[in-house]
């Protein structure tokens, strides 16, 4: 593809990436490898690690929100899983890998749950455990160009070249074709793997250019993207997979999650209110599919990246975290203002930063805001939270951030009265913020680091992905 493709292809999410590192690393609690089943997880006071594919209908960022299907949905169980366990803080986090690691992943206790708009096969499960569907019906259809020639049924595929992503329902239904095939005596498709890096989507945009001359895709997501790209050519006759059963994955040791998950795609599945608003959202209309050449979608964050880079790294933060702090305050809105008066994007009160530890007077523009919040991050750090554990200061700052230093230290306080760690956060001082506090300020803490994992996960994954197209 040519450059400005390349570069309009993701220029939605540059803000995301960037060609400057983000130092330091996810949480610990999201990066190890640890398996438990929902009562351990609990227990452990873990986050859910739901492994998500970035692509642009299932889960994707969009002015730093995280969208899409899946994202949506699990989003609704984790409020469904508060209602189950009110006394408990049960909190959800996104790690986005490629297909090909979906599996393998889970099964290294890399993530607890696959959120991927899975198909149910043979394969699948004998290694994994599936949920209830959440939807059913799904037919595997085959997609051409422009110029490719019509295909009748599945067997015309014989001979053909198909690209589809490894690990993907659609090549092993490609793989079971082929065994069909080579017992009749015919020549089995040629099957190329996409590079894993790329998405469903992205086939179906190749085909389109006439870059590849087939590819597989879900029926209804082959229809949503055709009224993106009209050239595209549908084969509903040329089904590699009928009926099919989209469902969430756990591990074979997990039935107490897996029932979870059950319950709750009960609430969300086909012919629900809510499983059908939701379908209808990303499936049906076309709010969220644009062809990314011809409208690029670059939002609010364009004008702030370079903002949350400078102050980041002059103040030694991690600008991905910068940003999701900013996203949890004001969803980068400027002219938010509080109830208590804290302004911009930043949400900092204009006292709080002109006071001496800050030093900015006006915190009515973009930059002096930004400024001033990250500034104001460096002087909690640096005055209230040296004490614990350099991984364990951020978690502290940004509690500080939303319910005052003052209110923090009495929580720490609070935490070793209750025999936890005043010198942890989760799952120890959280727990102390939950009885003195309420929920708000946990929440706040665990959604930024939420926001920061998905920001930081994603990372390689759009990097390499523009390398591929």
């Amino acid at each position: 593809m040519n450059r400005l493709f390349r570069t309009c292809l993701l220029a939605c999410l540059a803000v995301i990436v960037s060609i400057c590192p983000a130092r330091g690393a996810g949480p610990d609690r999201v990066r190890q490898t640890w398996k438990g089943d929902l009562p351990q997880i609990i227990e452990n006071h873990r986050p859910i690690r739901v492994l998500v594919v970035y692509n642009r209908t299932n889960f994707f960022m969009k002015e730093g929100a995280m969208r899409g299907l899946e994202a949506d949905m699990m989003r609704a169980y984790e409020e469904h899983l508060a209602k189950t366990y009110k006394k408990e803080l049960v909190r959800l986090v996104f790690v986005p890998v490629p297909m090909k690691e979906l599996f393998p992943a889970l099964l290294d206790g890399r993530g607890d749950i696959a959120a991927a708009a899975l198909t149910v096969t043979e394969e699948r499960s004998r290694v994994a455990d599936f949920a209830t569907p959440y939807r059913t019906g799904v037919n595997e259809i085959v997609v051409g160009g422009p110029r490719s020639a019509a295909v009748a049924d599945a067997d015309a595929l014989s001979g053909r070249r198909l690209t589809v992503l490894a690990g993907s329902s659609y090549a092993e239904h490609l793989a079971d074709l082929n065994a069909g095939l080579k017992k009749r005596k015919r020549a089995p498709a040629r099957v190329t793997d996409a590079d894993p890096y790329l998405a469903t989507e992205d086939l179906l945009e190749m085909a389109a250019r006439g870059m590849i001359p087939y590819t597989v895709a879900d029926n209804f997501l082959a229809d949503l993207w055709q009224k993106v790209y009209p050239k595209l050519r549908l084969y509903p006759d040329a089904a590699i997979h009928r009926d099919g059963r989209l469902a969430w994955a756990v591990r074979k040791n997990c039935p107490e999650l897996r029932r979870s998950l059950s319950e709750f795609a009960a609430t969300v599945r086909q012919g629900t209110l809510l499983g059908n608003m939701l379908f209808k959202r990303y499936y049906e209309n076309d709010d969220f599919v644009t062809d990314p050449t011809t409208q690029v979608e670059i939002g609010k964050l364009r004008s702030m990246a370079k903002l949350f880079q400078k102050y980041a790294e002059m103040y030694d933060f991690d600008w991905l975290k910068i940003a999701a702090l900013a996203y949890q305050e004001s969803r980068f809105d400027m002219n938010r203002k509080s109830a208590a008066g804290a302004v911009g994007v930043m949400q900092i009160k204009p006292s709080t930063a002109a006071g001496p530890q800050v030093g900015i007077k006006d915190v009515y523009t973009l930059e002096n805001n930004i400024h001033a919040g990250v500034k104001y991050l460096r002087f909690l750090v640096d005055n209230y939270f040296l004490d614990v554990a350099p991984s364990a200061r951020m978690d502290f700052a940004l509690a500080a951030y939303n319910a005052g230093p003052a209110r923090i230290m009495q929580v720490r306080k609070r935490a070793a009265e209750m025999g936890l760690d005043p010198k942890r956060w989760f799952g120890n001082c959280e727990w102390a913020a939950f009885d003195m506090i309420g929920r708000e300020t946990t929440g706040y803490v665990a959604h930024v680091q939420m926001y920061y994992a998905a920001y930081k996960g994603t990372e390689e994954i759009l990097v390499k992905r523009r390398e591929a197209m």
